[in-house]
């Protein structure tokens, strides 16, 4: 069991949790991480600093202070169900779980992990995950993520949160493959292509 302080928190561990049963497979050493991180710490960093307006140095809460770093969420789902690989936190906002899903297929691709557990959390909503190289080309989603500087255009879909990205991306991998092109409200773009499918999404 474990116990959780904020409500993202408790959603990043049910998606992980979901994740690993549907896949059916066990970490070892070799196995990251990757969360995209929405606007996921908003909320906490707002409660907090709120007491601290309030009520000073006393108002700063132990419990909420950590959660006012993007990466403690990442860091508790590594804790609760050892993962010992690498871990990496995005905070890009809508477009985090985009990149996210990017750079674990760039892991995987680059031989240099086993497995990458990738998720996509905001405050109200999580998704996680699980790619397996063990899979062989049947099972691996091949893709690369480029990143760039773009006007919105009618051909170019606006990302508004991580809940929007996701359905984008679990049609493309269901469909054998395609590309994923989104920009954010600021206009900042972010093209993910994927090459295969795979299986246990």
């Amino acid at each position: 069991a474990v116990k959780s302080v904020i409500k993202a928190e408790e959603l990043a561990l049910a998606a992980t949790s979901i994740a690993l049963k549907q896949a059916g497979i066990s970490f070892s050493e070799n196995t990251g991480i990757i969360f995209g991180i929405d606007n996921a710490i908003d909320g906490c960093k707002s409660q907090f600093f709120k007491g601290v307006l309030s009520d000073g140095l006393l108002g700063a809460s132990p419990l909420l202070f950590p959660y006012t770093s993007p990466n403690a969420i990442t860091a508790q789902v590594t804790i609760a169900f050892g993962i010992k690989g690498e871990s990496i936190t995005i905070t890009s906002g809508p477009l985090s779980f985009l990149k996210a899903m990017g750079y674990g297929f760039e892991l995987l691709n680059a031989g240099l992990m086993q497995s990458v557990l990738i998720g996509g959390i905001s405050e109200d909503e999580a998704m996680a995950v699980i790619l397996d190289a063990g899979n062989s080309r049947n099972g691996l989603v091949l893709g690369s993520v480029v990143e760039y500087e773009g006007s919105k255009s009618e051909t170019e879909r606006t990302i508004e949160s991580i809940t929007d990205s996701f359905p984008l991306i679990s049609s493309a991998i269901k469909n054998g493959g395609g590309i994923v092109e989104a920009l954010d409200r600021k206009g900042r773009g972010v093209r993910l292509t994927i090459t295969s499918g795979v299986k246990n999404l």
